[in-house]
């Protein structure tokens, strides 16, 4: 094969001994190229001999054009082969080579996170097909290996061989475990319960979702006097009576306790917990039942209180002092008026027009003589009873109201009222702030005021954040104006942002007990 040019790749083309000039069209012959006139005979000659000559030149052409079109298509597949070994060399020096297998196992303890309700997180056994040394990192990993899911006995699979394999791969890991039976009466797969019950003196976290009739849990009481590092307990159930064995009571280090859902129906009422250890707490019960669990557990830190049945009032001589408690989350404020918390820090509450209960926020704050820094009000109606509350709330730093749904006649005054008094010093620590709106918001006073308290001189504090969102997400999502009104102040260096309902629902106390 002959050597081809170093510099375009072409193959040699040898010269003909005589270098044909480039044929040009023959002179005297444009009445010709430009009109239908019939050549003489004397002229034929002279056109076909052109015509020869000009073929010939054009197959030379096409034979040179061929052959660079070779020539290019081998320096294409000498290009593509040099950049892949460019890629395989730069992948070399990549810096996730140099991550430390530490790091890489908490990015991967990330992934295994989950938004689903369901707590327990999945064992990684995909992670491990990635590459061989994510694999050996992750089979080195314990903790990646400690949640562990009891299959129901109708479930109809087998899941012995993973959860051992997952038991040995943990190691000395605390783990933690669940069990959500598949339907009423069911009893757990009796084979791979027994083997996570013969580990019971790691299990750090215990979640059940019991959401049948007359789910059977005396399988558990194997457990009892074994829990020597369970921290949390977490029990989701429909059924109010269903049977907890008491293997609670002497669990040393069970410190978290909850006993509800989001929904706030109800809890299971057979239940032995050491309330004096307890420091977080979610649970609903009737208001007797929580008088005597919030007095039993004066070193509460955070708690969300919720009551299964629509209580009318609450009797004015209970008073319960939790001397601890920095978080709360309540269902009814009007239960304010029976507690006093001196330390507290977040609020969160959740009322209605039938039993608002927000006037006791600011005698709580008062009785309790705390400073609040964060409050949340749900379901809330923008009126100039609620301004005068936060005008008695000085030291908040986070406000985060979610405005009525319905909205009447009055409601843009009311906004307007609102607005302007946050814009005049109302909350003068104000921070940041989250509006959640219905139908309708005042959208030009709202962005004003944002934009006043944003260009605060020292030292009064700037307003840094503003979050907005919808009251309810049958409305839809972002306004126009506001999207645009958003854009121009986000420009301007504001952090502003209109969250999705998911987002929304962090703000307002989903995430408030942790």
């Amino acid at each position: 094969m002959p050597p081809f040019c170093w510099q375009c790749g072409a193959p040699p083309t040898p010269a003909p001994a005589t270098a044909s000039p480039e044929l040009r069209p023959l002179l005297g012959f444009d009445r010709l190229l430009t009109s239908n006139e019939v050549p003489l005979d004397s002229e034929i000659q002279s056109i076909r001999d052109f015509i020869s000559d000009g073929q010939n030149q054009v197959e030379t052409l096409n034979s040179q054009i061929d052959n660079l079109e070779a020539a290019i298509a081998l320096l294409t597949q000498k290009h593509d082969r040099m950049a892949e070994h460019v890629r395989q060399h730069c992948a070399i020096l990549s810096p996730v080579r140099r991550v430390p297998s530490e790091l890489v196992c908490e990015i991967l303890a990330l992934s295994l996170s989950s938004d689903d309700e369901e707590p327990m997180n999945r064992p990684p056994w995909h992670l491990g097909h990635i590459c061989r040394f994510w694999r050996c990192t992750v089979l080195a990993y314990p903790a990646l290996w400690s949640s562990i899911a009891i299959p129901s006995s109708s479930s109809g699979h087998s899941s012995f061989s993973m959860i051992e394999t997952q038991l040995i791969r943990s190691a000395d890991s605390p783990l933690t475990v669940g069990w959500s039976p598949l339907n009423e009466s069911a009893l757990p797969d009796l084979h791979a319960a027994d083997l996570v019950l013969a580990h019971s003196s790691r299990w750090r976290v215990l979640v059940l979702n019991l959401l049948h009739y007359e789910v059977e849990l005396d399988w558990l009481r194997v457990a009892g006097g074994r829990l020597a590092v369970l921290e949390t307990l977490q029990v989701r159930s429909i059924d109010p009576l269903v049977k907890i064995p008491d293997i609670f009571s002497p669990a040393p280090t069970l410190c978290k306790v909850l006993l509800a859902d989001w929904d706030f129906d109800f809890s299971p009422l057979v239940l032995q917990i050491p309330w004096a250890q307890i420091t977080h707490y979610s649970g609903s019960f009737a208001v007797d039942s929580q008088v005597k669990i919030l007095e039993a557990a004066p070193n509460m830190v955070s708690c969300a209180i919720g009551f299964p049945d629509w209580v009318d009032s609450f009797e004015p001589d209970i008073s319960v002092v939790l001397p601890c408690l920095r978080r709360l989350y309540i269902e009814m404020a009007g239960f304010l008026q029976c507690l006093r918390a001196p330390l507290l820090q977040d609020l969160c509450c959740s009322y209605s027009e039938s039993l608002d209960g927000r006037s006791e926020i600011l005698a709580f704050v008062r009785r309790s003589s705390c400073s609040l820094q964060t409050l949340v009000l749900m379901r809330c109606s923008i009126d100039s009873d609620l301004i005068t509350i936060l005008g008695g709330l000085s030291s908040l730093t986070r406000l985060i109201i979610q405005d009525h749904i319905e909205s009447d006649e009055d409601s843009e005054s009311q906004q307007i009222a609102l607005f302007d008094a946050l814009a005049t010093g109302l909350c003068p620590n104000l921070v940041f702030l989250a509006y959640g709106f219905g139908p309708y918001v005042a959208a030009v006073p709202l962005l004003a005021m944002a934009r006043s308290r944003f260009l605060l001189e020292p030292p009064s504090p700037r307003m840094i954040q503003l979050r907005l969102f919808r009251s309810s997400a049958s409305f839809e999502a972002c306004p126009r104006s506001i999207a645009v009104a958003i854009q121009i102040m986000r420009d301007d260096g504001l952090d502003i942002e209109f969250l999705a309902p998911a987002e929304a629902n962090l703000l307002k106390g989903r995430d408030f007990f942790s």
